[in-house]
């Protein structure tokens, strides 16, 4: 009886509890697999295929390898470089998988989680540069205050500071993201929608810039040329003829337009000018051994080859872009300083005096006291004239003779003495221009710009701003070697005055001799201050120095 009670408890009582005790680990044991299941079908449903999972049945933690992958854009011309990726990864660390890339293997990723909503992708190592180059080459925007911070902060830059802005709105493209999977690297992460493309490959990449000629070029050739026909030939003149009545005018000379000449696209890299060539249909290269620097030592570059890369680097950075070329310190200095008197270009005639400050001094001259002794001498010679009639004829010849060469001797003074005013006047005037108030560059620019306009070096519709000025300047410096050297020349001479005491009378003759060069200057330096002052020309400082900080990147 004893012995089927006992049987009887652990039937009822022992059984139960037994199954009871393993319930959780059955339980855990089905959530695994179905964990797993969930993860291996979210990872390839995600696009990663060569993962590696392994599950703890009793424990219930699920091992997963992923491989870290190396990623580098596209060239520009390959197929999928504009596109956006079809099967993009929705897991955390995965937005990388946006676009299409260059993908390679570098490492491996292991993660353990329990379930599915876990799961992460690991974040892709990326070159900074590479990244920032690729997103603006679609249309991204640059975000001052983002680059701003990530200099000043690094690592510590709060999640979610917008790096890159989208192109229509003020949407994140590229941000700071958490830093879990970050190794102690700086961790982004990418956003991207297909309605925010507006590039195409014709658009120019970071790093280029397209200068273009101011107007056509015209030629002239003599009327009397007969296009391939000799002197002779009576149809010829006959046509000559025609013509000149046709413009009604018997001028020698007559003009005819050349077709406009091709613009010309440069790669602006941190030691200057690498690559030129027309936007012709056969994209002829463009030789600027002028423009080349073998180092970005700027105290080691010719004046030539450095003013050359500063002002294009000013023309092009306010467009939004990425830009390796640095403008040096003493240059971005010397565009803020205020360093032409304002008399001088009154002088110059690229002022009038209303539009410049008083600076002209008091003379002490008196006009009343001049005529009243021209009148007296006029009196005494009417006077002399009027004896002259009353005198016998040979004493009046005499007198006549000796008053004549007292007029002459006395207008041989005053013409010497109006000579020495003259000279006199034009010291003072001189020397009040010199000591007159200095005005910013700005000032200067605006009125080299008039100055080119109105003298028609420049057509006033290509002549609009300092962009348009510089722009077709450039153009014309890396077509004419002799130009580049003599505007850069000017800019040397310029800065040089400015450093050491201000301008002499010798300046302002040289500035004389070259005053289209010396307006030509003063618009390019316009432009670098400018762009200083510019948003565009910090967040291009800042962005620079945050490429120089963070070689690598993850992304995800």
């Amino acid at each position: 009886m004893a012995q089927n009670t006992a049987t009887n408890v652990i039937t009822y009582v022992g059984v139960p509890l037994a199954v009871l005790g393993v319930l959780p680990t059955l339980s855990t044991t089905i959530k695994s697999i179905i964990t797993a299941r969930a993860i291996q079908h979210s990872l390839f449903a995600n696009g990663v295929h060569d993962a590696l999972t392994r599950s703890s049945l009793l424990s219930g933690i699920i091992e997963i390898e992923v491989p870290r992958k190396s990623i580098t854009p596209l060239e520009r011309n390959e197929k999928g470089y504009w596109d956006m990726n079809e099967h993009r990864s929705s897991l955390r660390g995965g937005s990388w998988t946006t676009f299409y890339w260059k993908e390679m293997v570098i490492g491996v990723k292991s993660y353990r989680v329990q379930y599915h909503d876990e799961l992460v992708q690991p974040q892709a190592e990326i070159g900074f540069e590479a990244l920032i180059a690729f997103l603006l080459d679609r249309g991204a925007v640059p975000n001052v205050s983002g680059f701003a911070d990530l200099r000043s902060s690094g690592l510590w830059t709060p999640a979610g500071t917008k790096l890159l802005l989208s192109p229509c709105t003020s949407d994140a493209v590229l941000m700071v993201a958490r830093s879990d999977d970050s190794d102690g690297i700086l961790s982004l992460s990418l956003a991207w929608e297909e309605s925010w493309d507006k590039r195409w490959d014709e658009r120019l990449p970071p790093y280029w810039v397209r200068v273009r000629p101011s107007r056509s070029r015209k030629r002239k050739r003599t009327s009397g040329a007969q296009d391939g026909k000799s002197s002779g030939d009576v149809a010829g003149k006959v046509k000559e003829i025609k013509d000149k009545e046709e413009n009604e005018a018997s001028e020698s000379t007559s003009v005819v337009s050349e077709p406009c000449p091709s613009p010309v696209r440069l790669r602006i890299v941190a030691t200057g000018v690498d690559q030129a060539y027309h936007e012709d249909f056969q994209k002829s290269p463009v030789h600027l051994h002028h423009f080349r620097h073998p180092t970005s030592d700027h105290a080691s570059m010719s004046p030539t080859c450095l003013w050359f890369n500063a002002a294009i680097t000013a023309l092009g950075a306010p467009l939004g872009g990425l830009w390796s070329f640095i403008i040096p310190n003493h240059i971005s200095t010397f565009s803020h300083r205020e360093s032409i008197p304002c008399g001088v270009l009154v002088l110059l005639g690229l002022l009038s005096d209303a539009e410049a400050p008083s600076w002209r001094s008091p003379t002490d001259e008196n006009e009343e006291e001049e005529l009243f002794d021209k009148h007296q001498r006029f009196v005494k010679s009417a006077r002399e004239m009027t004896k002259e009639l009353r005198m016998p004829p040979e004493q009046a010849r005499e007198a006549r003779m000796a008053r004549m060469q007292e007029e002459a001797e006395r207008m041989q003074r005053d013409r010497l003495k109006a000579q020495l005013k003259q000279e006199r006047r034009a010291e003072n005037e001189m020397r009040d221009a010199l000591a007159s108030p200095r005005i910013g560059v700005q000032i200067v620019g605006e009125a080299a710009r008039k100055w080119l306009i109105k003298s028609e070096e420049m057509d006033e519709e290509y002549g609009a701003t300092f962009r348009d000025v510089v722009e077709a300047t450039l153009y014309d410096m890396v077509k004419e070697q002799e130009l580049a050297h003599t505007v850069a020349e000017m800019l040397e001479r310029w800065r040089n005055w400015t450093e050491n005491g201000g301008m002499t009378k010798s300046n302002f003759e040289d500035v004389k001799k070259e005053l289209k060069i010396f307006c030509l200057a003063a618009c390019m330096l316009a432009l670098i201050r400018e762009t200083n002052t510019h948003p565009a020309g910090s967040v291009v400082s800042d962005l620079q120095e945050c490429l120089r900080m963070w070689r690598k990147v993850r992304l995800g």
